[in-house]
């Protein structure tokens, strides 16, 4: 009995099992990674959201501003565009002895804040562009009419 029992416990034991068909086998892939973008692409995308935040700062304050005047911020811009008109003919990226389309030296531009938007005044929106000037001008609009091609 004891070599039956030892013969049952070998052949068990020396019995493989049956090889698996590769083709049953799942081979599982890593899934791949999205790429990382580089220090470059991620510098460039927090600014341009750092200029999207300092747009709506700008245009958020220059609405209240504009409601103290029952404009809505699209007029209040236009009455500045033609402002813009007489000093630079509307360029409002205008470069040289006046930097902006309403004529801001840098000293004025820094003086009031400007900087915050850009180093030069060119270099802000136009809505930037106005809030600035309605600080210098402490919320005074510049009479938009009857101004030459020269200027006022």
């Amino acid at each position: 009995m004891r070599r039956i029992l030892l013969t049952l416990a070998v052949a068990l034991f020396s019995v493989t099992a049956p090889a698996t068909p590769v083709s049953a086998v799942t081979v599982r892939h890593k899934t791949p990674r999205p790429p990382v973008p580089s220090p470059r692409v991620l510098a460039q995308e927090a600014l341009v959201h750092h200029r999207q935040l300092l747009e709506f700062d700008a245009e958020s304050k220059l609405a209240v501003v504009a409601s103290r005047f029952h404009l809505t911020l699209q007029e209040l811009v236009a009455k500045w565009q033609r402002v813009a008109i007489c000093e630079v003919n509307g360029r409002w990226s205008m470069e040289g002895p006046i930097y902006s389309g309403i004529g801001f030296s840098n000293v004025n531009w820094q003086r009031f804040g400007g900087t915050r938007f850009g180093p030069l005044a060119g270099d802000a929106t136009p809505v930037q562009q106005v809030l600035i000037g309605m600080r210098i001008t402490q919320t005074w609009i510049p009479d938009q009419y009857g101004c030459s091609p020269l200027g006022w």
